[in-house]
């Protein structure tokens, strides 16, 4: 009877001792797999996950019986690839997030280096119109002289060749640069122009003012649209005071003042 019994309490604690032992030995092989992949994240200079693994899965299964050493080299199998899966998904989610991060750094790149183009192409444009404006303004034509009367016009006259145009006017009138120009005469003339001035403005053309009363300018001068070089007078051969004008295209032969200038936009 109590041989029964013991033997009975015996079977019982030896299938428990069993299940532990299965158990046991599966969780250890298992936690040693996982940890030997930790190491090797932890300590790269330590033994390979591998190593740990094979090390560890020896000493706890070496003395196991046959099939419990079987499952707990499969559960350590199977805890292995599911370590390493998550390794490689977290290697691509963190490369995934390397990329974003690179392809928004490039955008943000491109649009930076087309806001610089933007602005340089608007910088280049404003400054390319205040040039034109400048030129434009620079190179403009106006009249030589203000209340003024036409009197002796460009042609012959009196047996001779008139080459100007009159603008009788009292002495003492401003009398203006056409334009942008040099000054290469300002003086007495002996050829009967009284105080005279000729200006060489941007084009070539050159300017004969005669009579003047008193002169403003020196030979080499730079002049300025409008810029009055002289007053007007009768000095020299006249008969009162007026502006004696001649218009020399490039410097050559004279031309009607009156024609060319119109040409230019200015009305005499």
């Amino acid at each position: 009877m109590s041989q029964f019994r013991y033997a009975g309490r015996h079977r019982a604690h030896s299938e428990a001792l069993r299940a532990r032992r299965l158990l046991v030995p599966i969780a250890l092989v298992s936690t040693a797999v996982a940890g030997g992949i930790v190491v090797q994240g932890t300590a790269a200079s330590g033994p390979s996950a591998d190593a740990l693994a094979v090390q560890n899965l020896s000493n706890s299964v070496g003395s196991l019986e046959p099939d419990v050493r079987d499952l707990a080299v499969a559960a350590a199998g199977s805890a292995r690839q599911a370590s390493a899966a998550g390794s490689r998904d977290a290697s691509r989610m963190a490369m995934a997030g390397v990329v974003s991060q690179a392809d928004e750094a490039a955008a943000l790149a491109d649009a930076e280096q087309a806001r610089k183009a933007t602005a340089a192409k608007a910088a280049a444009a404003k400054k390319a119109k205040a040039v034109e404006a400048a030129r434009k303004k620079a190179q403009r034509w106006v009249s030589p002289i203000a209340n003024y009367t036409l009197t002796s016009g460009y042609g012959w006259r009196w047996g001779r060749m008139h080459p100007a145009q009159d603008l009788a006017a009292p002495t003492g009138t401003p009398v203006r640069a056409l334009s942008t120009g040099t000054v290469i005469f300002a003086g007495w003339s002996s050829e009967g122009y009284g105080n005279f001035v000729k200006i060489r403005y941007w084009d070539g053309t050159v300017s004969w003012f005669a009579h003047n009363s008193r002169l403003l300018v020196s030979v080499g001068e730079q002049v300025k649209p409008g810029q009055v070089v002289s007053y007007s007078g009768s000095t020299g051969n006249s008969t009162g005071p007026h502006l004696h004008l001649e218009i020399h295209p490039r410097g050559g032969a004279a031309v009607a003042p009156r024609a060319w200038l119109g040409q230019k936009g200015v009305r005499l």
